[in-house]
């Protein structure tokens, strides 16, 4: 699907179906490619997964997505590392790491975009349930050969909602030699204008792939064979920052003169030798990038592959409001890949002693490139917002319209994050905004009737179009909060552009009063499970599993009043296991539980039942 305001281009497709070159390589790894037509290339040898034992279909795939990740089945050597899990992207990939890739499909390699994949036929594919498109995967019985098939998939068409021409083709890979096979069954068709073509393999940094053909059709009945090199002499020196605080380097809410943060990070040895001791640097910068508190540690020496998670020890006071950047860099002498060292994670401090208080990752600057909208009128985004607060009223939803010239309607539509993994999950409200009543060029504010209660984690808010021209604002001002999603039917998706934009949605919070039990909760949160069994006589459990170093855990549990009952004895000394709350002491009713780690705070609710 296109996303017309910003996806202008042109190029022309190459009708010729067949390749007068069988092989290419190597790349600077030492890849190569043959195709069946090459004398000692690989045969062509369709594997039909359905009737095996063992095939699962790959269900929830839609126009521009990614679904996953599923275990590969056994280390699966690619480059100088081993990837032992995947995504499938419904535009013809398989990723190694979640990146969505969509129109326009760039040459490979590439550094800037997803990385890390397997482009069998990349391309501005259709998955719909107005079209027969399927999608199964296989691991075989052995352990050692991964299959995924694209069947019957048509290209995106905008005149045509089910799509045209039909493409079926699959990826094989086998452990035994560590070889990466596409091979083309049915290839019918073409893409929607403006729509790339592109076969290849890309290394985890973009900086090293070898792409079969760009534009031009695979014929059918026909393999390509991806050749790990024998032996090679490239050596990579190379260690990223995978992540700071979080897995995704999601932004954060602060409070002014509230809890300090602390700086967490990860670190991998992202090559394939084994790497010394190195610098680490981290530091938060303000808005004018001047160095408000910065930290050094020596990591560990590491081998391929392994990472580690840093803790710095000087932490952010945010005793002024403001946008600032929470920034990591590894410091390895001679780094093979500069453009992964380094991270950035978005704070926002904000003051929480008003009464009404905006949620915003942009600046309220739209950038002037003709907003976000989906052809066809169907789409829509969404931002993920955690306050700096416990509990927290969500009062009021405000979108920044750029554009409506069919004089159409929309809808924000507020989930749960309670879904698998934190995913959008129950829809707590949603709200439809008539078409006279949306505004141009500015914000437009949506009072909730019925105000919803935050009392941990956050929320998802979504803006979903009701027709076709309608436009959300861009803000392209970083940092960025990589909170943002991007909705095509009803089929979510990181939003492809969220590391170089926010979209301007935005929600009005207030506090709720609570007595004693403390209010601010951090993004530890997202790391810790539910107490169970809830209601408990005896004794409560809650796990939890902490992607960085912990130096102790406490717990107070305060009664319905707010008054402090308990506290724990002694402190829990691990990032990951099980808390127990003891309870056969104290009486029935509710009771909020306090769980303070490392100085960050959640808050969890449980019921003790006589």
């Amino acid at each position: 699907m296109k996303k017309t305001a910003t996806l202008l281009f042109a190029c022309i497709l190459s009708l010729n179906s067949l390749f007068a070159q069988t092989t290419g390589g190597p790349d600077t790894y030492g890849y190569v490619w043959r195709d069946s037509n090459d004398p000692s290339g690989p045969v062509y040898n369709w594997i039909d997964v359905l009737p095996l034992v063992g095939a699962q279909e790959v269900r929830f795939l839609a126009d521009d997505n990614t679904v996953g990740s599923f275990p590969v089945g056994f280390p699966f050597h690619y480059y100088w590392y081993d990837v032992s899990q995947f995504w499938i992207g419904s535009n013809g990939y398989l990723g190694f790491t979640n990146g969505q890739i969509s129109a326009p499909f760039g040459m490979i390699p590439n550094v800037a975009g997803a990385q890390n994949f397997l482009a069998a036929l990349a391309s501005d594919l259709l998955f719909d349930i107005s079209n027969t498109a399927e999608c199964w995967r296989y691991t075989n019985p052995s352990n050692d050969t991964l299959i995924v098939s694209w069947l019957d998939v048509p290209f995106y068409d905008a005149t045509i909602p089910s799509g045209s021409g039909s493409n079926t083709f699959q990826i094989i890979l086998s452990a035994v030699d560590s070889s990466i096979t596409y091979q083309y069954k049915v290839q019918t068709g073409l893409p929607a204008a403006g729509a790339n073509v592109v076969i290849g393999i890309e290394n985890n940094s973009g900086s090293i792939g070898l792409q079969h053909s760009m534009n031009v059709f695979p014929p059918v009945n026909y393999a390509i064979k991806y050749s790990y090199p024998s032996n090679t002499t490239f050596v990579v020196n190379d260690a990223s920052t995978a992540y700071n605080d979080n897995i995704e380097t999601g932004g954060l809410f602060l409070s002014k003169n509230g809890n300090s943060f602390t700086m967490k990070t990860n670190i991998k040895n992202t090559g394939n030798q084994n790497l010394p001791s190195f610098n680490v640097f981290s530091r938060v910068l303000n808005s004018v990038g001047a160095t408000v508190v910065s930290d050094n540690k020596m990591s560990l020496a590491s081998t391929p592959g392994q990472s580690e998670n840093i803790t710095m020890t000087n932490v952010f006071n945010p005793t002024a409001a403001g946008t600032f950047r929470y920034v990591t860099n590894t410091q390895l002498a001679a780094d093979a890949t500069p453009s992964n060292d380094q991270k950035i994670q978005e704070l926002v401090v904000l003051d929480t002693t008003v009464a009404s208080i905006r949620l915003s990752y942009d600046n309220g600057v739209e950038a002037g490139l003709g907003g976000l909208n989906w052809t066809g009128g169907s789409g829509g985004a969404a931002i993920y917002y955690a306050p700096p607060f416990y509990p927290a009223k969500v009062t009021d939803l405000y979108t920044f319209i750029v554009a409506n010239p069919m004089s159409v309607g929309y809808s924000m539509v507020v989930y749960d994050d309670n879904g698998s993994s934190g995913a959008p999950g129950t829809k707590l409200d949603s709200i439809y905004v008539a078409p006279g009543a949306v505004f141009i060029s500015t914000w437009n504010t949506i009072a909730l009737t019925a105000p919803l209660t935050i009392p941990s984690g956050g929320l998802y808010i979504a803006w979903k179009m009701n027709g076709d021209g309608l436009t959300l604002g861009q803000n392209q001002v970083p940092p960025f909060s990589n909170r943002v999603f991007e909705i095509l039917g009803n089929t979510w998706a990181t939003y492809r552009y969220r590391e170089t934009e926010d979209l301007m949605i935005n929600i009005g919070i207030e506090k709720i009063p609570v007595s004693g039990a403390g209010i601010y909760e951090s993004e530890v949160g997202n790391y810790f499970g539910d107490f169970y069994p809830n209601p408990s006589s005896d004794m409560a459990s809650i796990n939890y599993d902490i992607p960085f170093n912990v130096n102790n855990i406490v717990y107070q549990l305060f009664d319905v009043q707010g008054k402090l009952i308990t506290i724990s004895a002694a402190d829990v000394q691990t990032n990951s296991g099980k808390l127990n709350v003891r309870l056969s002491n104290l009486n029935a009713g509710i009771y909020t539980c306090k769980i303070i780690v490392d100085g960050d705070v959640l808050v969890r609710k449980l019921v003790i039942a006589k």
